[in-house]
């Protein structure tokens, strides 16, 4: 081995990692937190040892893939695993400098037994800061079949090629993204029962309240469960995410040397986040140059900071070249670090926020994330679409807004779709007022479902919930707050999946 630490100091760190060892009653420090919606379908990927290829679980700093990863521990320790075929090691440890991953398995068998020809179970935290740990991965499963690798990391040196790497079977990329809106909801003390009972009339007020807090605080776990943390939190955003990304992550992968150009960057997009720009307009607007700013902008979507939507044109054609393209933050809590936290539901900049955070809802679905765009052709803009997976046609749009102007109520209540009657009354009026929306503002909406026969349709409001019909596309008009929520639960998946079978059919 040639690791320059003392070998005692080594196993002395390794044995504090695994405590379990030891010790029968010993249980991961994070146990006891709150899961979140993502641990289930997390955990039978991580502790399936019939899978002979390695989980690599990646996303933004502070979303709680440490946490994940010892309640992963936790539960195997309930469902009764080997305690000593459980090893766990975070790779920032600096008594780990100079270790490669089987050298972690050879010292778990000297120190504990552990016995890597059986089903067991190695958990590797910041895998980041292993230098080549994608061969030392491949490594590992080769030369011990039986056992589950699963690997985190933050800032991950080899995302750009982690799509290669999964396409050809080598892992299994799990992404955790930011709290959606459903787990805010949650964490904050709601129970699902209860969220019929907020999306009424009544509540609206409230639900709006709970939206603005989600926006300026709530995309990070500790924010939701910490008081401390949410008394602060411009300071918890700046240092311990933005900052460590900025200033550590990106210049330590990339050899990145002006620091201050990727926070002006961060500044201007942040600005513009869930506006249309073009490399030009961010050039003007930050002082650099346009080849430097494509480098920049895949160094801050790699680390999670931002995302960027394609766009197509009113006939659904993707562009050859991307001219023009949107971006947004990819947490809009960033923005309260950056700037100021929203005020309240009257602020003028939660408007432009609003679709921010309505697509930090789609990175929570797999299928709608990857098949997102939005459309804009001259006369018209079509804020975010959903594209068929297969053959690319659009099967779903949004248009996102946060007013009630223009908007025909009918008699449905809302937040109540099995109210048929409600329903009806609410479809007929919808049909006399062109689906419900009246006015110029919504037209291209309109043309662009008629055009392409798109089945469902949504526009975001302040309070208004109602139903309509147009051609073959129903409208759902309803609060900004009931869409974040749909999306961000399993009902959207629900729904993609059903519009997507319907279109092949």
């Amino acid at each position: 081995m040639s690791h320059a630490l003392p070998r005692a100091d080594v196993m002395g760190r390794l044995a504090a990692d695994n405590p379990w060892w030891s010790d029968e009653l010993a249980r991961p420090f994070a146990a006891e937190l709150p899961q979140r919606d993502h641990f289930a379908p997390f955990f039978e990927l991580a502790a399936d040892c019939a899978l002979h290829r390695a989980v690599v679980l990646m996303g933004p700093r502070r979303v709680g893939k440490t946490v994940l990863l010892h309640q992963v521990v936790d539960n195997l320790l309930k469902q009764g695993a080997e305690r000593r075929q459980i090893l766990f090691a975070t790779l920032d440890a600096p008594a780990y400098t100079g270790l490669d991953l089987l050298e972690f398995v050879e010292l778990a068998a000297e120190l504990a037994g552990f016995d890597p020809t059986r089903p067991g179970w190695v958990i590797f935290d910041e895998i980041q800061y292993m230098h080549n740990w994608e061969h030392g991965l491949d490594a590992l499963a080769a030369r011990w079949p039986a056992l589950r690798c699963t690997a985190c990391g933050s800032a991950a040196p080899a995302l750009r090629r982690m799509g290669d790497a999964e396409a050809a079977g080598r892992f299994a990329v799990y992404m955790l993204p930011p709290l959606s809106f459903a787990e805010f909801l949650r964490l904050s003390g709601g129970q699902r029962r209860d969220m019929k009972q907020l999306f009424t009339p009544e509540r609206m007020d409230e639900l709006n309240e709970l939206l603005v807090r989600y926006m300026n605080f709530g995309g990070y776990p500790e924010a939701v469960v910490s008081e401390r943390v949410r008394s602060d939190m411009t300071r918890f955003l700046r240092s311990e995410i933005i900052d460590r990304v900025l200033c550590s992550d990106l210049p330590g992968l990339y050899g990145i040397s002006d620091v201050q150009e990727l926070n002006r960057l961060l500044a201007v997009l942040a600005l513009n986040s869930g506006r249309e720009v073009t490399l030009e307009d961010l050039r003007g607007e930050s002082g650099i140059a346009v080849n430097t700013l494509k480098r920049y902008l895949d160094y801050l979507e790699a680390a999670f900071l931002v995302v960027r939507l394609r766009r197509i044109d009113d006939a659904g054609r993707r562009f050859r070249r991307d001219r023009s393209f949107k971006v947004y933050l990819a947490n809009p809590s960033m923005r309260t670090a950056l700037f100021a936290p929203i005020t309240g539901p009257d602020d003028p900049a939660l408007q432009p926020l609003l679709e921010t955070a309505v697509v930090g809802q789609l990175l929570c679905s797999p299928a709608l994330s990857s098949n997102t765009c939005y459309a804009r052709w001259d006369g018209g803009e079509v804020a975010l679409v959903g594209l068929h997976p297969v053959h690319g046609k659009p099967v779903l749009a949004f248009d996102i807004r946060w007013s009630d102007e223009g908007i025909a109520t009918g008699n449905g209540r809302c937040g109540v779709r099995n109210d048929a009657p409600a329903a009806e009354d609410a479809t007929r009026a919808s049909r006399k007022a062109g689906g419900n929306g009246s006015g110029a503002p919504l037209r291209p909406l309109f043309e662009f479902a008629r055009r392409h026969n798109v089945r469902k349709a949504y526009v975001t409001t302040r309070s208004t919930f109602t139903v309509g019909v147009q051609g073959n596309t129903e409208f759902s008009y309803l609060p900004a707050g009931m869409l974040a929520f749909t999306l961000s639960s399993q009902a959207a998946e629900r729904i993609f999946a059903k519009l997507v079978t319907a279109d092949c059919g």
